[in-house]
């Protein structure tokens, strides 16, 4: 991003922040950075910062030391706004109707009718049009993300294959029955290059004959050069699994009536069509659904993942000596949406959570609780309670391990993407923000 001129050093703001909390001394508001000729003032610093503490202590989580917070905050908006700029210089914009919406699911989460929203003003200070404002620059960066990110992000089939292939509790059905035709050019041992070149132009043009829509049974009665060929290159209608792995590669995600590309095996070149296919689809998987709790805590600046860690082994101590509930525990101490509903996760299928959770759940018996599982989203014990088996469409759980790739992958390239953001930026420093 091009670097614009520096402002030159500024006292002090007349005008106090919007969002300066209601009961707080009202200071003169100050620059404390710039980031790319746009000011950070210590009154927004010092807003985030109080709004932060009040969620930590309505959580019953320690408030860190203000330097900490003040610094880790201060970053946080810069990079927040170099995002912003971004957004704004390409033209990206939230219609009306997408961030109405975005506030009826924050009212409704609240538990707050959305009259009484456009009223009320927190103990904070924030009213309905700052959270109107927040909720509209979440929304920006979110699609400047997207926009950015998503481009990057490819998902190999191959790469849902070998997820599934290693997902616990995904048990096929039997294979897909299916009925191939080919067409064999058949290439002698001892051809040589030139010979070779002639085999494969002819399977060539016999592929283009076939993909034009010309009659295959004939053109595998008159051309190949299988035992087969009599029968129009049928093979017979027998289980994907026993067709050479070669054949059963090429075509498994193959519709009645595709046609594959030249195939070379030691026998020559292969040209596949699918003539009928059985139960691909419709039979599914079978895959083992589980029924959990959790109790997840969020480590800190206040409360390292250490700390988090010994806390949650003496909530599992507490429960299994029969002190405590595993519910009642989670809904005073879980940080997440389940923790009014005591936990609960309700019933999942496989690749539904964070691998590491997921692992830890599925070596668990059922009413044992785990040792503390430290996944991206914080520190988890987590309590089965029942497991059943159901059937899923084979494409529904492909999708789901497209996401869980497609997820890791936006991860690792938004961290990378936004600390590029970040070290090409123009940032100066100004007076450190007040504690």
């Amino acid at each position: 991003m091009a670097q614009t001129a520096q402002l030159k050093p500024s006292s002090s703001l007349t005008v106090p922040n919007s969002n300066q909390a209601v009961g707080q001394v009202i200071q003169a508001d100050y620059i404390v950075a710039i980031v790319n000729s746009e000011p950070v003032t210590n009154n927004e610093i010092r807003s985030r910062m109080i709004r932060y503490e009040r969620r930590l202590a309505e959580q019953n989580q320690g408030i860190p030391s203000r330097d900490v917070l003040l610094k880790e905050i201060l970053e946080d908006v810069i990079k927040e706004k170099i995002q912003l700029q971004i957004a704004k210089e390409t033209g990206i914009k939230i219609d009306g109707r997408i961030l109405d919406a975005a506030v009826q699911n924050y009212a409704d989460k609240n538990n707050i009718p959305i009259e009484e929203l456009r009223k009320r003003v927190s103990s904070d200070g924030v009213g309905y049009a700052q959270i109107r404002a927040d909720l509209e620059r979440q929304l920006i960066i979110q699609k400047l993300r997207e926009r950015e990110i998503s481009t990057r992000v490819n998902i190999p089939e191959n790469e849902i294959d070998a997820l599934l292939k290693l997902t616990p509790g995904v048990l096929s059905d039997a294979p897909p029955e299916i009925d191939l035709a080919q067409i064999l050019i058949a290439v002698p041992e001892d051809a040589n290059a030139a010979k070779m070149k002639n085999l494969k132009e002819r399977a060539e043009r016999l592929l283009v004959k076939a993909k034009s829509g010309e009659d295959f049974f004939k053109l595998a009665q008159e051309n190949s050069d299988g035992t087969d060929a009599k029968n129009g290159g049928q093979m017979g209608m027998r289980p994907l699994d026993r067709y050479p792995t070669l054949f059963a590669e090429a075509v498994v995600n193959f519709k009645e009536g595709d046609i594959s590309d030249i195939i070379k095996s030691g026998a020559g070149y292969h040209i596949l069509k699918v003539i009928s296919k059985q139960g691909s689809g419709n039979a599914g998987l079978i895959v083992t659904q589980t029924r959990a709790r959790h109790i997840l805590m969020r480590p800190n600046v206040q409360m390292d993942e250490a700390t988090v860690i010994a806390k949650l082994v003496d909530f599992k101590k507490r429960i299994e000596s029969k002190s405590a509930d595993f519910a009642t525990i989670a809904r005073q101490n879980s940080q997440d949406g389940s923790a009014s509903d005591g936990g609960q996760l309700g019933w999942s299928y496989p690749l539904q959570y964070a691998p590491e959770f997921e692992n830890a759940m599925n070596r668990l018996a059922l009413g044992v609780i785990s040792e503390p599982t430290v996944t991206r989203f914080g520190v988890h014990l987590i309590l089965v309670e029942d497991r059943r088996d159901a059937k899923v469409a084979v494409s529904e759980l492909r999708e789901q391990a497209r996401n869980v790739l497609r997820e890791k992958k936006l991860d690792e390239n938004f961290n990378i993407w936004l600390n590029e953001l970040r070290k090409n930026a123009y940032v100066e420093f100004r007076e450190a923000p007040s504690k």
